[in-house]
């Protein structure tokens, strides 16, 4: 195998509304080397650090904090006048990322405003170009996610060509893409030529099958057999989330790894 698989957190082990600690705990336990989160919330920032080294469990993947108020729920990156609140966000963050010795911060674009897509493309470009000097600092990696419109309606970051284009204007080794298979297939299907030439800019990978978001063996839009062919080849050999919504319980759907070949 030339990737690894690790779990995301916002979509797996959440049976009885388990909190964030108790869902690291049940990913050790359930034999996943790592782990993605979505930043925490203040009051536990430090148990989160602390169960992570108790668990001994890598986080593959943090995102930005959102902190400001419901205007960065989405994410900030790409906010016309939000400018101080991006730096302020991806400065606790890039702290709490070296605290759990994770590598890389999604930085979240969020939803368009009533500004112009242009001003939220300039902005966007000028917030990474500044995260990208900041995570170099600290030899640490920012990627950006092309969402699909039915899963965050109104996201700013919704196709891969403004992806590409982005990453072009930023020009840097620490901002990458990052490719959700689940998000890829809704915007532009045509998952294998896509992939291969998206596969010069690739920071991280995600999976679900399609379109509902499940386990990548349920019936779906997807053949993951497949799908895990083209990653291997690519030569891909970093974390690969699985952020999919189990159709049942966490730990029995995980059915699909042994099955595809693969280990935890």
């Amino acid at each position: 195998m030339s990737f690894k698989l690790c779990a995301n957190l916002n979509f797996l082990f959440l049976e009885s509304n388990a909190n964030l600690l108790d869902r690291i705990a049940a990913a050790g336990k359930a034999g996943f080397r790592g782990i993605e989160i979505g930043y925490p919330s203040e009051d536990i920032l430090e148990k989160v650090v602390q169960s992570q080294k108790i668990v001994g469990i890598e986080v593959a993947l943090l995102n930005i904090s959102t902190n400001g108020g419901d205007k960065y729920s989405a994410g900030p990156t790409s906010i016309p006048g939000g400018e101080e609140q991006f730096k302020s966000n991806l400065s606790e963050s890039i702290n709490l990322a070296k605290k759990l010795r994770c590598k890389k911060i999604h930085l979240m674009a969020g939803k368009q405003t009533e500004k112009s897509v242009g001003e939220h493309h300039q902005t966007y470009v000028n917030n990474l170009k500044l995260a990208a000097k900041m995570l170099a600092q600290e030899n640490l990696m920012g990627v950006i996610e092309p969402i699909n419109k039915y899963a965050v309606p109104g996201y700013f970051l919704n196709t891969y060509n403004t992806a590409i284009d982005v990453l072009k204007e930023v020009n840097s080794p620490n901002i990458k893409l990052m490719i959700d298979i689940f998000h890829l297939q809704h915007i532009c299907g045509n998952v294998s030529n896509t992939f291969k030439e998206l596969q010069p800019y690739i920071g991280h990978i995600q999976i679900a099958q399609v379109p509902h978001r499940h386990e990548p063996d349920v019936p779906g839009e997807l053949d993951y057999g497949y799908v895990f062919e083209v990653i291997k080849n690519s030569g891909y050999d970093d974390w690969v989330g699985c952020e999919y919504k189990p159709k049942g319980n966490t730990v029995d759907g995980l059915g699909w790894v042994s099955k595809y070949g693969l280990k935890l």
